[in-house]
């Protein structure tokens, strides 16, 4: 949301709203909710309206929320530089509102835990000091925002809570979990985080957690949704984090039904290919000259051939340095260089995204495999969901999904399991114990075989077991309790209210997953693998000459199947500006 205290409506855009002036140009003169485009960040009039609306049109229909993150300004405007006590108030003010919010009446006087409405936060990029920067706990930082979110982080994960700003929460008890990842220590962006192979690294100790919290969860037979700031994706994470991510996904299928991710402001999806993930981690292995361990993981390859990559010896270390390079050729830009505006009123824009999002089409999106290599039910792949934010990057905007319910109807069979403050007092201690280790091994030299004995895959808990033959396909892949169905995007437009200031404060509906564009049953992988398809087709890598192939009799046209009326031009039109919130960015100069 980063509501900003700072913000002045009237004020100007290209001094990030901050500074007023008597000769700020009308068309650089910033309004009461914001301005999409501008570089500014939200106006403390659209966060609290914002959560006004849907505490009236929306609250009563919630079963939880998932809030990823960034609940301060950006660090933007070195006339105003941000302090470390100033975030921290911030997220607190935030955090106070949520509660408040999303709390039914009566329930002032019960625990924030028993409410009925569970909050699942997570920590973004902007929520420390500096922005991007957060080491391995316990530290000030983790022990403030655990003072902040009291009300949301269960008391049994505290010291869990202590050590890196993760947990999880049981928003149905005994059903459904949201695990809530602090993507920071995965992210490229933070200084403080090379790689989540090395045992004293946060991205390691993060995958460690994640490591016994799924487990448990599996055997209390839980189901998953992730969720975090930072999607994990080949831009944002470092090639063994994003590897390690994807394939811990793809192993859990059973229970994680997807993962819920904020930071990018652009609505949009990104496929997680576990068998490039898969050959990336066994690339790595053998480069480390660990032979063994590399040929010892039986992971599904879903038909293909390992060696099918003609030009290469060996395929696995082709595709771990292809998951390090896969971004390289998108011509992402960063930082604004070299961009000609035609006016200082988009002088806060974002740079280059539809570039980014044509390099996702053409090296994602254009390269999913057909039914035979992708599984029956598509569960080679699992998927990225990153949603628009609140601030005026473009326009404003959140979603709510709606999911299968039909088995609550009924009653569960009634397991005991071991307390949860039991579970966590002895994943403490296997932690602590993996943390000592670490400092051990750090003492052995590089030649040392007692060093290199931690990197055998045995004693590598961050790299998961292969799931169970037999084990069945979860709510992300068949249809089944907790099964997304669709989910609708809601926004605000700016422009509109702009030009109508005495308007009533209103979202609306920008699309839903089942209109006539998208025209999806359910949110199935398989779903969204139809989709990547038939957005792929507009790509000029999906569609370079080639070899022909034999046409096939008795089957209808991809077209007339997949498409319908709308051509792939069209639908992929539809969905940039779907991407863009309707601001029209993908028309402006700098969006290339």
């Amino acid at each position: 949301m980063h509501p900003d205290e700072l913000n002045k409506v009237g004020s100007s855009i290209p001094r990030r709203c901050h500074k007023m002036g008597k000769n700020v140009l009308g068309s650089e003169r910033s309004h009461t909710y914001g301005d999409a485009m501008s570089g500014c960040d939200s106006p403390m009039g659209l966060y609290e309206e914002t959560l006004a609306w849907i505490r009236e049109n929306l609250k009563d229909k919630i079963d939880f929320v998932i809030w990823t993150g960034d609940n301060a300004r950006h660090d933007n405007d070195r006339n105003y530089p941000r302090l470390e006590t100033e975030i921290f108030k911030m997220n607190q003010r935030v955090a106070d509102k949520m509660g408040s919010v999303f709390m039914d009446d009566g329930e002032q006087d019960m625990m924030p835990q028993d409410r009925r409405v569970k909050i699942v936060p997570s920590l973004g990029n902007n929520d420390v000091y500096p922005h991007n920067l957060v080491a391995p706990g316990p530290t000030l930082q983790t022990r403030e925002m655990y003072r902040i979110w009291r009300d949301f982080v269960p008391a049994e994960q505290m010291h869990t809570f202590d050590r890196g700003i993760y947990f999880f929460r049981e928003v149905i008890p005994g059903r459904l979990a949201v695990l809530s990842i602090n993507t920071l220590y995965v992210f490229k962006s933070n200084p403080l985080n090379d790689n989540c192979d090395g045992r004293k690294q946060p991205g390691y100790k993060l995958f460690e957690w994640l490591s016994v919290t799924l487990k448990e969860l599996r055997r209390r037979h839980m189901k998953v949704w992730l969720s975090g700031h930072v999607p994990p994706i080949p831009k944002n994470l470092h090639y063994s984090c994003y590897s390690k991510m994807t394939v811990w996904m793809h192993e859990y299928r059973d229970i994680i039904i997807g993962g819920l991710w904020g930071h990018m402001n652009t609505d949009h999806f990104v496929p997680l290919d576990s068998v490039k993930a898969w050959r990336s981690i066994k690339g790595r292995l053998k480069l480390l000259g660990f032979e063994d361990d590399a040929n010892s993981l039986n992971y599904s390859t879903y038909g293909e051939d390992e060696n099918e990559t003609e030009d290469e010896e060996d395929d696995e270390i082709d595709d771990y340095k292809d998951v390090m390079d896969m971004y390289s050729a998108m011509g992402l830009l960063d930082e604004d260089f070299g961009v000609t505006r035609k006016s200082k009123r988009y002088d806060g824009a974002p740079v280059g995204k539809v570039t980014y999002l044509e390099g996702i089409r053409d090296t994602m999106l254009a390269k999913i495999k057909g039914k035979k290599k992708s599984g029956e039910h598509g569960d080679r792949y699992s998927f990225a969901h990153v949603t628009v934010s609140v601030i005026p990057t473009y326009n404003p905007g959140f979603r709510v999904w709606e999911y299968n319910v039909t088995e609550l109807l009924g009653g569960k069979e009634e397991v005991t399991y071991e307390p949860w403050d039991e579970f966590f007092a002895r994943t403490n201690r296997e932690l602590d114990e993996s943390d000592e280790l670490a400092e051990m091994l750090e003492a052995y030299d590089d030649e040392d075989p007692r060093k290199k004995q931690y990197y055998s895959l045995r004693k590598d808990s961050t790299i998961p077991p292969i799931m169970p033959a037999g084990t069945p396909l979860g709510p992300g892949y068949v249809k089944q309790l907790f099964s997304p169905e669709r989910y609708v995007q809601y926004y605000l437009d700016l422009d509109k209210a702009a030009r109508d200031p005495d308007a009533a404060f209103n979202y609306g509906v920008h699309y839903a997953t089942d209109d006539e564009t998208y025209n999806m049953k359910s949110l199935l992988a398989e779903d969204w693998i139809r989709l990547a398809r038939r957005l792929a087709k507009s790509s000029p890598v999906k569609n370079k000459p080639g070899k022909k192939k034999k046409d096939k009799k008795k089957k209808k046209p991809v077209e007339a199947r997949d498409l319908g009326e709308m051509t792939a031009a069209d639908l992929w039109s539809a969905y940039v500006d779907r991407a863009f919130i309707s601001t029209g960015y993908e028309d402006h100069s700098f969006a290339n």
